[in-house]
């Protein structure tokens, strides 16, 4: 065969950042449990799922829209758009959508990093924190927990000038310890503007101190 009719069939491996990240090992199902230590009654607690059972008001939500299942729906979330701006008070232009906190955190991790940059999380923080900065290519910085939450002094103190996001939990996953509306206006005032701060505010339904984290939008 001449050259010009070979055909390459090399495959380009996955970025560095890719390849280096090892599958996600997933916890046991009840069933497999059940069979391999011979209990009857299991309370799984390490998978975010609810043991009660699924809301009647979210099953019946699902049969109310079986009829359209095989239709696109609208890839635009209008009407749930609608509902967080009538419960927040936000412009639409503000809301992101996402298949769940993961999604969004992985969104930001494209748009807004790139492989020159750092990243800062705290230790004993999100997983997919650092699992996305890597995936970008981009140089995570991990600062130590403070009495396994986040030492925000020490956060700022990080920053450096390629620094373009830091990563923050409140609460924490999953270490459930969480800081005071005071701590972060504090820590916010030492950020510099080119930084982006991310506020993961994924369980803040179980923060007993809960504040108005929207405020401090501009």
């Amino acid at each position: 065969m001449s050259s010009e009719n070979t055909v390459s069939t090399t495959i380009q491996p996955a970025n560095q950042g890719i390849a280096n990240i090892g599958p996600y090992q997933t916890g046991k199902p009840i069933d497999e449990l059940k069979r391999e230590l011979g209990l009857d009654n299991i309370v799984k607690l390490a998978s975010n799922e609810n043991p009660l059972g699924c809301s009647a008001l979210a099953t019946q939500a699902v049969r109310n829209e079986l009829a359209d299942v095989g239709r696109y729906p609208d890839g635009s979330g209008y009407k749930l758009k609608a509902k967080i701006v009538e419960v927040f008070d936000v412009d639409m232009a503000q809301i992101t959508l996402g298949n769940g906190s993961n999604d969004i955190l992985e969104l930001v991790a494209r748009t807004f990093i790139c492989p020159d940059d750092t990243v800062i999380y705290s230790q004993h923080a999100f997983a997919i924190y650092a699992l996305a900065t890597q995936a970008v290519g981009a140089t995570g910085i991990e600062v130590p927990a403070k009495h396994y939450g986040h030492d925000l002094f020490a956060m700022a103190q990080a920053v450096r000038a390629d620094t373009r996001v830091i990563f923050l939990a409140n609460p924490n996953n999953p270490t459930g310890t969480w800081f005071a509306e005071s701590d972060f206006e504090a820590f916010m005032q030492t950020v510099p503007e080119h930084v982006l701060v991310v506020l993961d505010e994924a369980y803040v339904e179980y923060f007993p101190e809960h504040f108005n984290s929207l405020k401090f939008l501009e």
